[in-house]
């Protein structure tokens, strides 16, 4: 079974981010990024190879419905998906880069 991993940077990204939804609409509205973010996840879990790699070994997944990208690199001999990032679509692209391994 595929492991998890999260970059401690990543993990901060999306605690901020689950907190910004908070304070602007709710905990309703932060409910529902961590849910989709965790959907996200599932999926590059369950199909890694199904998503593109757009740097080295790096790939990435859409949150549904909020702009953002769960960034991650499956490691095949370990089977773990590694989460680099949860990056905003719109705002310093690649800033993630040199978490890559």
């Amino acid at each position: 079974m595929t492991s998890i991993a999260w970059d401690p940077e990543a993990q901060c990204e999306l605690n901020c981010s689950a907190l910004f939804y908070a304070k602007r609409g709710g905990e309703e509205l932060a409910e529902r990024f961590l849910q989709k973010v965790e959907a996200a996840i599932a999926s590059a879990k369950a199909m890694p190879a199904s998503y593109r790699k757009i740097r080295d070994d790096a790939q990435r997944v859409r949150v549904e419905r909020f702009p953002f990208h769960v960034v991650f690199w499956h490691d095949e001999v370990n089977d773990c998906l590694h989460v680099l990032a949860i990056a905003h679509a719109n705002r310093e692209p690649g800033y993630w880069r040199d978490r890559i391994p």
